[in-house]
């Protein structure tokens, strides 16, 4: 089916470019160069400034300047900046990676789920089996499944320490991290990673196969997690994301999960609008608080109706999040799908303000007060 032209505004603010700033300076000369060999050397100007500052651990000015940045495009270049300074140092080195695991569990009344996987060594098998680690080299995936903020709390600065100092894949420092398990009571949508190193020896293949996508391992990695985790009283249904290095793992982590509770929350409503004979009408809005709010609601019936909230990281891409939306309520058969194209407020009379399908007529144009 042809897709409608995309409509869905991007609520995030950008600050007025700061050209005096050395990160950004450079930053915008890359996408201002006019030949490929002026962008590259501003690349590389840009790559050893980040460089020197992860030298001397001065991870603040780093934030500083990705907080200032004056648009997404600019916040790319820099990100893609810091990626290449801490992943790719050259020589032997370690490469710290994590498998994103988002775990769609449901527990009645309350069950905690295991914090980390028993069977390492059949946990790394699998990814050897299937050629995700390569033949021969020396690889580690840890078996602990760390939460998004733990994974986070490790600075920049740190990764690329971690690069350049690891020796022994199975004792990288990153591994001592401790797990955190899952709570679940009735239906949750939650992120966990597993870390791993691999060493790169200076001129051979990758040790490990990072990004792409799912391949055969998918599946037997799926029943795995599934009989590691398994506890009494509780439905799983682990999804496993492709091995990533760590600061893009994180980027990856966060959009998948997102991602997952999205299509739970819109089936699960769906559904329950069908089967009380209503048609569903799917809304999608941007707001001031870089939120995008989802609503599945049906016209006339004010009180059957559930919203949805993607807050926005300053990597994700709005067009993409509208395009997999409309993708998913055309798998769901909901026709009906009303994008707001101006940016919305926050909240109206101190209460966050979700749009249903009687505050939106087809057009689009919220017609609230």
């Amino acid at each position: 089916m042809s897709m409608l032209p995309l409509a869905l505004p991007d609520p995030r603010l950008y600050p007025d470019p700061m050209p005096s700033n050395m990160l950004i300076h450079y930053t915008l000369s890359v996408l201002k160069a006019s030949s490929d060999s002026d962008r590259e050397m501003w690349q590389d100007s840009l790559r050893q400034a980040v460089a020197d500052l992860l030298e001397r651990d001065d991870v603040l000015t780093l934030s500083v300047a990705l907080a200032m940045v004056p648009s997404p495009a600019a916040y790319r270049v820099l990100w893609e900046a810091l990626r290449a300074s801490v992943e790719r140092p050259g020589g032997r080195h370690a490469v710290v990676f994590a498998v994103p695991l988002v775990l769609v569990a449901g527990a009645k009344p309350q069950a905690t789920l295991p914090a980390r996987i028993d069977d390492v060594e059949g946990l790394n098998a699998i990814f050897r089996e299937h050629g995700v680690f390569a033949e021969g080299a020396e690889v580690f995936l840890s078996g602990k499944l760390l939460h998004p903020d733990t994974v986070s709390g490790i600075s920049s600065a740190q990764l690329y320490r971690f690069s350049r100092s690891l020796v022994d894949a199975a004792r990288g420092v990153p591994l001592e991290l401790e797990p955190t398990a899952v709570t679940v009571k009735n239906d949750g949508v939650f992120l966990r990673y597993l870390i791993g190193v691999a060493i790169q020896e200076e001129g051979q293949p990758a040790p490990v196969k990072l990004s792409g996508s799912v391949g055969p391992w998918g599946i037997p990695l799926m029943k795995f997690l599934g009989e590691q985790l398994k506890t009494d009283g509780v439905t799983l249904f682990p999804i496993a994301r492709p091995p990533q290095a760590l600061l893009q793992a994180m980027v990856a982590g966060g959009s998948a999960r997102q991602e997952v509770a999205l299509q739970a929350f819109a089936s699960s409503m769906i559904r329950k609008l069908r089967d009380m004979g209503q048609e569903p009408v799917a809304v999608l809005s941007a707001h001031e608080n870089n939120e995008l709010r989802f609503t599945i609601s049906a016209p006339g019936d004010e009180k059957n109706w559930e919203g949805f909230v993607w807050p926005l990281s300053s990597l994700d891409s709005v067009p993409l999040i509208e395009t997999q939306f409309r993708e998913l309520m055309a798998e769901c058969q909901v026709r009906d799908v009303r994008v707001v194209p101006l940016v919305q407020a926050d909240q109206q009379n101190g209460i966050p303000l979700f749009l249903t399908a009687d505050d939106v007529p087809a057009s689009g144009m919220p017609t609230l007060q």
